[in-house]
C-alpha cells in the first residue's frame, strides 16, 4: 500500500468546504483528473452508502465510507480493477478559514502494485496540485 497526502489554507467557512468536498460531482472543477461524477444510488442526500459514478482518466466508482460534517468525508473507490483507492478529506478550522487536507491510501496489487508505487512521487505531486486548484476554486467563489 502507497499513501500521500497534500494540505493546503483555505478562506472559507468549514461547513462551506465541507459540503463542496463531500459531493464528488464538485470534483471535476478542481481534480483535474476527475471529468464528471453523478450519484448511482441513495436519495439525493450525501451520507455513508452515497455511491457516485466517476468518468475520467480513472474510471469506476467511489462511495461514501465516512461522513462526519463539517470536518471528515472518506472515500473508497470500486470497480477500477486492481487498484483500491482510499481517500480521506478533513476539514480544520483555523483562524479565517481551514485547513484542507487530502489524504490518499492506494491498495494495488500484481503489476498495478508495482506500477502504483513506481508511479508515487507523480501522483504526490499531482494530489498538491488538485489540493491547490480546490483552494483556487473555493476562494474565486
Amino acid at each position: 500500500m502507497i499513501n500521500y497526502e497534500s494540505s493546503t489554507f483555505i478562506a472559507r467557512p468549514a461547513e462551506e468546504v465541507f459540503a463542496y468536498v463531500a459531493d464528488v460531482r464538485n470534483d471535476q472543477h478542481w481534480h483535474k483528473d476527475v471529468k464528471s461524477a453523478s450519484v448511482i444510488t441513495g436519495d439525493g442526500r450525501l451520507a455513508v452508502g452515497t455511491v457516485f459514478d466517476v468518468k475520467g482518466m480513472v474510471s469506476g466508482t467511489e462511495e461514501i465510507i465516512t461522513y462526519e460534517a463539517p470536518h471528515r468525508v472518506g472515500l473508497r473507490g470500486g470497480d477500477m480493477g486492481k487498484i483500491v483507492p482510499t481517500e480521506i478529506r478533513t476539514i480544520e478550522p483555523v483562524d479565517g478559514g481551514v485547513r484542507f487536507t487530502r489524504h490518499i491510501d492506494v491498495d494495488a496489487s500484481g503489476f498495478m502494485g508495482w506500477m502504483t508505487n513506481r508511479l508515487r512521487g507523480w501522483a504526490a505531486k499531482r494530489n498538491d496540485q488538485f489540493v491547490e486548484n480546490l483552494k483556487q476554486v473555493l476562494e474565486r467563489g
